[in-house]
Order: C-alpha cells, then structure tokens, then sequence
C-alpha cells in the first residue's frame, strides 16, 4: 500500500493524524505519512483519506 499527501493542497486541519495517528503526522502544519505502512492499516488509511476536506491524501493498493 502506497500513501500519500499533496503538500501543496494540505491546509494541516490535522484529521488524519487524529484519525489515523500511526499513518499520519503532522510536520510544520502539513500532514506526512510515516514510512511504509503496511495492508492491515488500510481501513484506517482510507478512513483518514475519506475525512480529508481538501481530498489531499491518495492511497493505492
């Protein structure tokens, strides 16, 4: 599983990392994904993806 987020279009309301906070982290008020996560954090992946507000998070399998 591929994750990542659109710096450019991230406006750092930090939803994924409250959603998903061992995906995401919030550095100088813009959301980085965490090195590699694995399948079994899919749900959780797509959940925080479905909460973004500006869609700035893209996941592929």
């Amino acid at each position: 599983m591929t994750v990542t987020v659109d710096a450019a279009s991230c406006i750092g309301c930090s939803m994924c990392a409250y959603a998903a906070p061992g995906i995401f982290r919030m550095e100088n008020r813009v959301s980085t994904v965490l090195p590699e996560p694995d399948e079994t954090q899919y749900d959780r992946a797509a959940g925080a993806a479905n909460r973004c507000p500006v869609n700035a998070i893209k996941i592929r399998k």
